[in-house]
């Protein structure tokens, strides 16, 4: 990766674990906000999750979960607006929620689209598989299964690059067993603020084997991906558990003429904790920088030399440091806090930034987010 900073933003999703493992529903009928008439086949889904549905002829949905919480429900259909609504469950077995969608009126205008397939245009893809999968190990794993349907808009006048689908993009993570489902609602790269984000919604299908060893090595591989992630930290920052989890917290700031310092300090990040806005969630309120190592899993060699080409203008081939993963995060302008439940669903993902090893980490490192590590017993 060739740019300073990277911004996932996604929307985070967790249920409640711990909990009697009953079933909840939400149920309901899509219909178009202008004329009233029911969508069949629209997609409907929680996002992050493998919970995912179509409605049928007569536009009716149903889907069910084993865990209460927060899930943030999406309901797509070409030509239309992405629906988006947090759904909580877990008060009652069953609630409904009829959904109106509305016809989306964007239009390119004049603005010419790069031409499929031309030599621009596989310039572009190449820059999209980088930031949107990746540089790991699990990215050379990953495979596009429909790279036609993204298109691209270049800006020369800001130096812009965007990328838009009308399609779900469909990626195979030989990796860690998943076929994914990626609704892009956004991407863009700023080549002179060095800066790419991008987000959408995303619902995972687990790909089968016959064969053990295979499924071994992707709980293995799924495993590596969530420990030290970002939901297995705020996870564990709920349940004060951090240090039996192996996470390091730090505070950090910029001092002019000093640069960024680093309180050598493990802070106490739990004291800081807050009541969130219902009566389960809490919120992280703090200013500055908050550094997060990760002390049980080390640093891969292709993070490393992504961070050596970044300082150096190449990447060195020398050995693999054994230094644990480390992250940063700052509060995004407007936010004071992050809010979180339990099980590591974040209510307002926009509402920080990762950069340092959770900013390196991109959809060949997602899991879904009701994944939770089986029991070595």
């Amino acid at each position: 990766m060739r740019l300073k900073l990277y911004i996932l933003l996604t929307v985070l999703l967790i249920g409640f674990e711990g909990l009697a493992q009953d079933r909840y529903t939400v149920k309901g009928t899509v219909k178009d906000a202008q004329s009233g008439e029911v969508m069949p086949f629209a997609t409907v889904f929680f996002a992050e999750t493998t919970f995912g549905t179509a409605t049928d002829d007569k536009g009716e949905y149903s889907l069910t979960v084993s865990n209460p919480g927060t899930y943030d429900l999406i309901v797509k259909f070409v030509g239309y607006k992405t629906y988006a609504a947090q759904v909580k469950l877990g008060a009652q077995p069953v609630t409904t929620l009829d959904i109106v969608i509305e016809a989306d009126a964007k239009s390119l205008g004049s603005v010419v689209v790069t031409a499929k397939k031309d030599a621009r245009w596989q310039e572009h893809m190449r820059e999209f598989r980088l930031i949107f999968l990746g540089e790991s190990a699990n990215a050379r794993q990953c495979k596009i299964l429909n790279e036609e349907v993204i298109d691209f808009i270049y800006d020369e006048n800001k130096v812009v690059l965007e990328a838009f689908s009308s399609e779900p993009i469909i990626i195979e993570n030989k990796a860690l067993g998943y076929k994914i489902q990626y609704y892009l609602e956004h991407f863009q790269v700023d080549y002179i603020g060095s800066m790419s984000s991008y987000y959408g919604y995303t619902v995972f299908e687990e790909m089968k084997s016959k064969s053990k060893r295979k499924m071994s090595r992707w709980e293995a591989n799924r495993k590596k991906a969530y420990e030290g992630s970002a939901v297995h930290f705020f996870t564990s920052l709920y349940q004060n558990r951090l240090d039996e989890e192996g996470f390091l917290v730090q505070v950090a700031k910029d001092v002019n003429g000093f640069g960024r310092v680093l309180d050598a300090r493990n802070a106490n990040v739990f004291q800081y904790l807050k009541q969130g806005s219902t009566d389960i969630s809490k919120t992280l309120p703090f200013e500055n920088f908050l550094y997060v190592t990760f002390e049980k899993e080390i640093e891969s060699i292709e993070y490393q030399e992504v961070q050596n080409r970044r300082r150096i203008g190449h990447a060195s081939a020398s050995k693999l440091v054994k230094q644990p993963q480390q992250s940063w995060i700052s509060l995004m302008d407007g936010f004071e806090a992050i809010e979180f439940e339990p099980n590591g669903y974040v209510y307002n993902p926009v509402a920080f930034y990762s950069a340092g090893y959770w900013g390196f980490e991109k959809i060949a490192e997602m899991i879904p987010l009701d994944y939770r590590p089986k029991s070595d017993n």
